[in-house]
């Protein structure tokens, strides 16, 4: 039993003991009525308190989508980092891609260590040899510089392809 259920079985018990000390019945009446009002009171604060406790933390219903706000300050233009006419955001990524199609095998490599499973012996010298060959490329990709600044990308493919022949 809870906390409730005992605290009404003692309440009605010393009410009622309580009662048969009156000798007059009205007034035995009275005090009863007195104790039903006192006890529905009680009643109303405790699980008014346990109410507000239960959905105090609980997130409500989702309503509507309010209205849009004042839209912020401009921000600043930025700077290139990675390449000098900024046609080449993420060297590393463009190079991975490449040797991707270029060599099924190291697709494989890398599948396996996206699903973080172990290489054999032979997949980790590929490996090894393949970022090797990733770190050498990386500097000349951050610091080449397009002829034509639209065709960036497909021209350092160009170069990768020209260094794997």
């Amino acid at each position: 039993m809870d906390y409730w259920t005992w605290f009404s079985i003692i309440y009605v018990f010393a009410a009622v003991t309580i009662s048969q000390l009156f000798v007059e019945e009205k007034l035995r009446l009275i005090f009863m009525l007195i104790m039903l009002l006192l006890y529905v009171s009680i009643y109303n604060v405790y699980f008014s308190i346990r109410y507000y406790k239960k959905i105090r933390n609980e997130p409500g219903i989702k309503g509507d989508r309010g209205d849009p706000g004042d839209p912020g300050q401009k921000g600043s233009d930025g700077v290139c980092a990675m390449a000098k006419g900024c046609g080449i955001a993420n060297c590393r990524k463009l190079i991975v891609d490449e040797l991707k199609v270029r060599f099924p095998e190291y697709a494989l490599i890398r599948d396996k260590l996206n699903k973080n499973k172990e290489l054999n012996s032979k997949e980790k010298k590929q490996n090894r040899q393949i970022n090797s060959y990733i770190d050498i490329l990386v500097p000349k990709c951050e610091l080449f510089e397009a002829k034509d600044p639209g065709n960036t990308i497909k021209e350092f493919t160009k170069i990768i392809e020209k260094t794997i022949a």
